[in-house]
This record gives C-alpha cells, structure tokens and sequence, in this order.
C-alpha cells in the first residue's frame, strides 16, 4: 500500500513540475518570438503574463501531461526491471518521450494546430521535452525504494 501511495505521490508532483516547466517555457518561447517582430515586454510583463498562463493554461495542460505521464512512468518500470540498472535514466527519458509524443498527437487531435504554441518551433518543442525529462527525474527521486539493497 505504501508503495502505491509513494508512486502516485511522486506522479503527482511529477507531473505538476513537468506542467510548471512546460507552461514556464511556453509562455518565454512566445514571449520571445513577439519580440523578434517588434514587441516589447519588460519582466513585469514577462512575470505577469507567466502566472496567468500557470494559472489557465496549465490547469488544462496537467491533465494531457498527467496521463502522459501515467503512462510513461508505469512503462518505464516495465524497462527498468527488464535491464535492472539506470533508473533515473530509464524514468527521464519516460518523461521526455512522454511530453514528444503527446504533443505530436495533440496537433492532428486538433486539427492540425499545435496548441501549445510555445512548441510550434523545434527550440519550444525540445523544451517541452526538457521539461518531461525534468519531471521524470523528479518521479524517480521520490519514488524511489527505500531499501538500500535496491538496485537505482
């Protein structure tokens, strides 16, 4: 029972990390581009506009990146127990294929359109895997046997 409280625990907080990051470099990814076409935005503006989209935005996207996450995560300790060895790895990059995959079929699911539109160009999208692969380490952190006999 701990140890089912313990990974639901850690996919939480993995999962609102990764959604924290993701929206964090979605909102200085567009940010950046409007100011490349001449937009000005001091870091008020970059502040302001970053707790708003945490707010609305991110209360939409942790539900994508939950399942997501879900998903990864208890395939990855399908990997981890088949090789044994490498579990931060295994659960980063469970993370990092998670958020690739679910805004790939985020874009057909939506008619063509990315709409995270911080990953509409590869320097966003790669964020957004950044920001999985992020969440997966901190899932394998917090999740991790507390039995030292336990291979990591």
């Amino acid at each position: 029972m701990v140890a089912i409280i313990r990974f639901v625990l850690a996919w939480l907080v993995g999962a609102l990390i990764t959604t924290a990051l993701g929206v964090i470099f979605q909102t200085q990814n567009v940010i950046s581009r409007l100011n490349e076409i001449g937009g000005t935005f001091g870091w008020g503006d970059r502040l302001s506009m970053t707790a708003y989209d945490l707010q609305h935005l991110g209360s939409l996207y942790i539900l994508f990146i939950a399942g997501g996450m879900l998903i990864a995560f208890l395939s990855g300790f399908g990997v981890y127990h088949l090789a044994g060895v490498g579990r931060p790895i295994v659960f980063a990059v469970a993370g990092g294929v998670a958020m690739a995959v679910m805004l790939m079929l985020m874009k057909p699911a939506f008619f063509g359109v990315q709409v995270i539109a911080g990953a509409r160009d590869t320097s966003g999208f790669i964020m957004q895997i950044l920001a999985g692969v992020i969440g997966g380490l901190v899932f394998s952190y917090l999740n991790r046997s507390r039995d030292r006999s336990y291979p990591r």
